[in-house]
């Protein structure tokens, strides 16, 4: 099992890249976190924990800062509908599910955007960040319901292709948890 570096004591880093990775962006690299969740992606409450995966996209920079803003966000019961988050510019872009951002009127999700910049726009690390947001649809033949924002600087078609390749490497979002078999930890079982 491949260790992770400890961004946080409340999300777990399953996936890190502390460097770019090929030529997209501004040195754009990704890291892949998850924490328990009690609300589904358009907020209600659930009875059991889900299991939620996010991205977070660093550019060259790797501003560690996000971080801090992520944990606000999450310990405000915010962050169940955020696919991806990332910095650049000094600026947090918010990548949203679809099926949030069109769940709702458009008062709740001004509502929601409204908490969020709040608690971006409030220091963080001796600094304030303005806050954009965005939207994913999983669904591969719904592109008019994804928006990137500012995200990643580069043209739309490499970002969606990039994105889309997290999301079908680490299936971000949220799931219902099950406990762990032998089978999913059989190096750790070796007698």
């Amino acid at each position: 099992m491949t260790s992770t570096p400890a961004y946080s004591n409340f999300l777990h880093c399953v996936h890190d890249e502390p460097e770019e990775k090929g030529t997209i962006g501004r040195g754009c690299h990704y890291s892949v976190f998850r924490v328990p969740e009690w609300r589904d992606v358009v907020g209600r409450r659930v009875d059991h924990a889900l299991v939620h995966d996010f991205g977070v996209i660093w550019d060259e920079d790797h501003d560690t800062r996000v971080i801090e803003a992520i944990e606000r966000i999450y310990l405000a019961g915010l962050l169940f509908p955020v696919q991806y988050i990332g910095e650049r510019k000094g600026g947090l872009t918010v990548i949203l599910a679809a099926k949030f951002w069109w769940t709702g009127t458009d008062s709740d999700l001004d509502t929601y955007k409204a908490k969020v910049g709040r608690i971006c726009a409030d220091q963080i690390s001796m600094d304030s960040w303005a806050c954009e947001f965005g939207m994913f649809d999983k669904s591969l033949g719904s592109p008019h319901q994804t928006d990137f924002a500012g995200l990643i600087n580069d043209k739309s078609e490499k970002v969606d292709t990039y994105i889309r390749n997290i999301d079908n490497l680490w299936r971000i979002g949220s799931w219902p948890w099950k406990p762990p078999t032998e089978d999913d930890y059989p190096e750790s079982l070796a007698v």
